[in-house]
């Protein structure tokens, strides 16, 4: 599982000065923590980790020397600096229902007969940490040829232990068809040329 290594923060230390002297702020927050926990990381360590997670992720955060489970809840990212301000975590704890996002990754496109349009790139869900999911892969080309469309409930994630917050009735991707581009008037200028 990823690991990402965090020091406490001096609430008095401005985020601005911290971003300038190479680190990243962040939250540690839980339903059986007294209060919350004001955190860095150096920005080579966050952005490194943040390759690899999104929203939703599963993780551990090493904090005093010991490994504390968390929730990816945010990722604060300023697209004008093109770097990452935030991270923001919620500690799970065993039994506890949390709100978590699964990524959908879709393999193989170049294999697919058709155009292929992506319509979801995550599932919303709720579930106890010990039934949060991984990325959920779809091998496009393990679909039957005739698969022209897919949808969250075909995905039957509820069978792995969880509530499906995204409707089931949500379009993950389509495959269209290759057209015919001509159309009449087209073809009626190339015979009057």
């Amino acid at each position: 599982m990823l690991t990402l290594k965090a020091e406490k923060r001096n609430p008095d230390e401005k985020a601005k000065k911290l971003r300038r002297d190479g680190f990243i702020t962040g939250v540690l927050y839980g339903k059986e923590m007294k209060e919350n926990i004001s955190l860095k990381f150096t920005e080579k360590d966050a952005s490194a980790f943040i390759k690899n997670a999104k929203e939703g992720t599963q993780a551990y955060l090493e904090l005093d020397g010991k490994n504390v489970d968390v929730l990816v809840k945010n990722i604060d990212f300023d697209p004008l600096t093109k770097k990452y301000m935030a991270l923001d975590f919620q500690a799970l704890v065993a039994g506890e229902i949390v709100s978590a996002t699964v990524p959908i990754v879709y393999v193989n496109e170049d294999k697919v007969q058709g155009i292929f349009e992506a319509e979801l790139s995550e599932v919303h869900y709720k579930a106890d940490p010990a039934h949060l999911l991984e990325p959920v892969e779809i091998d496009l080309a393990a679909l039957p040829q005739t698969t022209k469309t897919m949808y969250v409930k075909d995905l039957k994630l509820e069978e792995k232990g969880v509530h499906v917050t995204t409707s089931g009735e949500q379009q993950l991707f389509h495959i269209g068809e290759y057209g015919q581009e001509e159309t009449d008037e087209t073809e009626e200028t190339e015979e009057t040329k």
